[in-house]
């Protein structure tokens, strides 16, 4: 028989499999809250989104009203329609435009994102012009 052989011993590793976990564990975190800030974003944009539209379409049947009557788009009126509608939907007027032929674009924001809607009544529901 062989005289026994000194072996050395392994790396000393104690802790290892804690740091990897550690480390998956904030990797999935950061993915967690980058998803979460995502969703975030797609709501607002959605809120700001509906904002616009419904102050458009508030502007729309303002300017539809003055036409109605004979009269040209008030621009003032429209507009004025088409903040409370972006105020009630829970976003802030960022542009109002009246066309001289009556349609009314609106952009809204709300934190986090914005909305552009346009609308108008020409050929709908049998309105003037």
């Amino acid at each position: 028989m062989s005289a026994p052989t000194a072996r050395t011993p392994p790396p000393d590793d104690a802790g290892a499999g804690t740091v990897a976990a550690l480390g998956i564990a904030v990797g999935a975190m950061v993915a967690v809250l980058m998803l979460a800030a995502g969703l975030a974003h797609l709501s607002a944009t959605a809120q700001a989104q509906a904002a616009a539209d419904a102050g458009a379409l508030a502007g729309a049947a303002v300017t539809r009203e003055t036409a109605a009557r004979g009269l040209p788009p008030d621009p003032a009126a429209a507009c004025a329609a088409a903040r409370r509608a972006v105020t009630v939907a829970g976003g802030a007027l960022a542009r109002c435009e009246v066309a001289a032929d009556g349609p009314v674009t609106v952009e809204a924001a709300v934190a986090g994102g914005d909305g552009r809607a346009r609308a108008g009544w020409k050929g709908v529901g049998g309105g003037p012009g």
